[in-house]
């Protein structure tokens, strides 16, 4: 491999994904806004979990809850401002594409559905 290749594939690598895909601004942002509206309602739903007396319901309950965090964690690092590596993760995850992006959330979506 030579300099040069390397050098274009990290100016390549660089850019913005989103900019590559086509996307404008009105449909990232209406993704995103789906994502911190999933983060809420898996945080209600896990809160509700949450009243129980059973431990599973219970864990499930905090699972849920965990992973509304990350979603937010990952879509809108505003909400966390007590969090210090919060623009760092929401950078790595803004240079991700939106179908990564989509396999990840589902990834956890199917933890939760889990046994």
């Amino acid at each position: 491999m030579s300099g040069s290749d390397g050098a274009s594939a990290t100016s390549v690598n660089s850019a913005p994904p989103a900019q590559e895909e086509g996307m404008t601004w009105w449909y990232r942002w209406l993704c995103r806004l789906s994502g911190v509206l999933g983060a809420i309602s898996c945080a209600i739903s896990g809160l509700f979990s949450c009243i129980t007396i059973h431990p599973l319901n219970i864990a499930a309950g905090v699972w849920m809850i965990t992973n509304a965090f990350v979603l937010l964690l990952c879509e809108v690092p505003f909400c966390c401002p007590f969090i210090e590596f919060a623009n760092t993760v929401a950078a790595k995850v803004d240079q991700l594409r939106s179908w990564q992006k989509a396999v990840f959330y589902c990834g956890e979506r199917a933890r939760q559905l889990g046994p």
